[in-house]
């Protein structure tokens, strides 16, 4: 998917295409037996957020205060304020713990929720990162005793309302090669559903006219900290740099755009892949609905991320596309010439 030398072209998501067609006569072909438990539809959104909400309700991270609050990785460190003790969850780092919340959420939608509790008998049922074992038990993410209780990190829609919850694992909790945030979600666990890849608002659409300007970041935590430091910026976050860019093109349609990428993207080139890629399609969704709104870049030096630099009072610049493409040197910029070459794009 990275690696462009050899690609066969593009996949839907702009990563490279390679197919190795050459199978050695040796090397044995092995089938499986084993099948992935269907997936439960999710559950309707208000219920979701009925759930997430409930959730940091009564597992806020502020009940691990050294270890997601205080600590040298914790809110505080971000420059974040007491209130966000309250506003991002926690879950425990035992799978008994987790278990029991999850078994006092089931309670919760029960009551709250009896008609949608009875579709499967169980009210946790079709919420991502909750399963359910053949016994009837419900669960809450995984089978699996951490060193450290994991932060959980809301995804709220257009309205306010939690759609999904991203996750962040501490430290001493991430095997090698493995990444610090991922959803909480639960597609291959009995009886689970999956959480999509839904984006963040840091504000209300409805309440910002048309010709405004947005800041799309990766990260809700990031955009987040960012507001924080930055009250009146308006963020729109992806949970990575490769997802969701046909929902970003939508919602960002009626006004002019910020990107506020990591700054890695200058010298990573998958990065500048991506970049490259949300560039191109707004520009190209612009010419289509005949829309006046611009795109550029938000830059700074120093800091990886938009909300470090925010927190470090670092000067941030806007660059139009131009300007941003002359930043680049070596290999992210050809990555950025091969795949608009590619597209046919040229701004």
């Amino acid at each position: 998917m990275r690696e462009s030398k050899g690609a066969r072209g593009l996949s839907q998501n702009n990563g490279y295409k390679h197919v190795h067609d050459e199978i050695p006569s040796n090397i044995p072909i092995l089938t499986s037996t084993t099948h992935s438990p269907p997936t439960i539809p999710i559950a309707p959104l208000e219920i979701r957020h009925a759930v997430f909400a409930e959730l940091i309700r009564l597992s806020p991270a502020a009940k691990y205060r050294t270890e997601l609050v205080t600590g040298p990785s914790g809110l505080y460190a971000r420059g974040l304020a007491h209130q966000h003790a309250r506003t991002f969850g926690a879950l425990p780092p035992t799978r008994d713990a987790r278990a029991a919340l999850a078994r006092t959420l089931n309670t919760y939608v029960r009551r709250i929720f009896p008609d949608y509790s009875k579709l499967y008998g169980a009210g946790v049922i079709g919420i991502p990162g909750f399963w359910q074992e053949p016994s009837g038990k419900v669960h809450l993410w995984k089978l699996h005793n951490y060193k450290m209780p994991i932060l959980v990190i809301p995804y709220k829609n257009a309205h306010g309302l939690i759609q999904a919850c991203q996750i962040r694992l501490h430290q001493a909790d991430i095997p090698e090669g493995e990444k610090k945030y991922r959803w909480l979600s639960s597609p291959s666990d009995r009886r689970g559903t999956g959480s999509g890849t839904p984006i963040h608002f840091t504000f209300s659409p409805t309440t910002l006219r048309a010709g405004e300007t947005v800041v799309i970041t990766e990260g809700a935590l990031k955009a987040e900290t960012f507001v924080h430091h930055r009250p009146k910026a308006r963020v729109i976050a992806t949970s990575g740099v490769s997802c969701s860019h046909d929902q970003i093109i939508e919602v960002t349609q009626p006004y002019n755009a910020l990107i506020a990428f990591d700054a890695d993207h200058r010298i990573n080139p998958t990065v500048s892949r991506q970049l490259a890629s949300l560039i191109a399609k707004r520009f190209e969704d612009s010419i289509e609905h005949n829309l006046t709104t611009t795109t550029r870049i938000l830059f700074w030096e120093g800091p990886k991320g938009i909300d470090e630099a925010a927190q470090q009072n670092v000067r941030l610049q806007t660059k139009t596309i131009s300007e941003w493409y002359e930043t680049l040197t070596n290999e992210p910029r050809q990555e950025v010439d091969r795949f608009w070459s590619e597209i046919s794009f040229y701004p």
